[in-house]
């Protein structure tokens, strides 16, 4: 254990400078934990909530990534599907790709399921 243990989601992934990806981190501070746009300059944090850390461990979570293009409202949930554990509003990305990682941890990611509106 260590307080920058982390997995991470990426959203609205354009090409390697224009994304957005929320850091799961078990200690919150200015660069973990919080959700991030990278927007062709250094990930720059968007969060306008989140927690002390998440605690994870070994064991199998549940996490959501929530998001509305329209509105620019971002909302992160982990274990509890009803309320959001990180928020964020931006509308720079519409769309696009997404996926599954961690700068220095391993992590297993199963059932993966994703919705979206075909235009």
């Amino acid at each position: 254990e260590y307080p920058h243990r982390s997995m991470v989601m990426v959203f609205g992934y354009q090409d390697p400078s224009h994304f957005y990806y929320v850091h799961f981190g078990k200690k919150t501070d200015d660069h973990a934990n919080q959700i991030f746009i990278v927007n062709d300059a250094p990930r720059t944090k968007i969060s306008t909530k989140t927690t002390p850390g998440t605690d994870w461990d070994d064991q199998w979570h549940h996490v959501k990534v929530e998001r509305n293009p329209t509105t620019g409202d971002i909302k992160i949930f982990f274990d509890n599907m009803h309320e959001p554990v990180m928020t964020a509003v931006d509308k720079t990305f519409a769309w696009g790709k997404v996926g599954l990682g961690a700068f220095d941890d391993l992590g297993d990611w199963d059932n993966v399921k994703l919705w979206g509106v075909k235009k």
